[in-house]
């Protein structure tokens, strides 16, 4: 019995040691330094935003301390005036927690976003380091339908480019009308944006085509607030019908 109650302190003597190990930040014997969670960044259109980062030391001390900062250029996507951030910031005397700022601007930032990783830069010896901070960001473009009114160039799958013209609906919101609809009439086809969740509907409307019949015509897609272009999938008489609409 006895034996068997050795075994059980040994292992967990063992655990513990492993313990620390994988979470050096609870150990204060141990210099390490580490980012915490922070969300990725979502910047309005033409705008500016500020995201507070915290970071944690596992030691605290009687004086204040300068941590450096740096950009690690190989995972970083994003234009270097999108972003800004301290070369440099302090952890206050007496505390083991400290703060700083990243300003993200909308500046070249694609359809798709872009990444920023920041990682620290300290040279003094005996300081290990946790992860690098990386960021996604995003920009928000909320919708404008007059971004959506003018000359454009459709884009049919299987047929080609051709001609259209836009226009704004003078009575209901965020409705637009388009002129050549399918290359092959002189109707107009209206469309409908929801500016909530960036789709668009196409409601079922007959539409008589360039040989005398009429066609009933329905679809919906999604737009993007941000450069101006929308992608349409039809159904009813226009089935399997794909348009991609850029403006000139």
């Amino acid at each position: 019995m006895k034996y068997v109650y050795k075994i059980i302190l040994v292992l967990f003597g063992f655990i513990t040691v492993i313990s620390c190990e994988d979470n050096p930040e609870l150990n204060s014997n141990f210099n390490y330094l580490t980012f915490g969670d922070t969300p990725d960044i979502t910047v309005n259109q033409n705008s500016t935003y500020e995201q507070a980062v915290l970071f944690y030391s596992s030691q605290n001390s009687g004086s204040e301390r300068i941590i450096n900062l740096t950009i690690d250029a190989d995972n970083t996507s994003a234009d270097e005036n999108t972003y800004s951030f301290p070369n440099s910031v302090s952890i206050p005397a007496n505390s083991n927690i400290g703060e700083f700022i990243i300003t993200i601007t909308d500046v070249n930032i694609g359809d798709s976003g872009e990444s920023l990783t920041i990682a620290f830069n300290n040279t003094e010896d005996g300081i290990f380091t946790g992860d690098n901070l990386n960021l996604n960001i995003f920009r928000f473009c909320p919708l404008d339908i007059n971004n959506f009114i003018g000359d454009y160039t459709i884009t049919e799958a299987g047929y080609g480019d051709y001609d259209t013209t836009i226009t704004l609906d003078p009575t209901i919101d965020n409705r637009i009308w388009v002129t050549n609809f399918w290359d092959w009439t002189t109707d107009l086809a209206y469309y409908d944006f929801n500016p909530e969740d960036g789709t668009i509907v196409m409601p079922s409307q007959p539409i008589v085509m360039g040989d005398g019949q009429t066609y009933n015509c329905v679809g919906s897609g999604t737009y993007n607030a941000c450069n101006g272009t929308f992608h349409m999938e039809y159904q009813g008489d226009v089935a399997g019908t794909i348009h991609d609409f850029t403006p000139k």
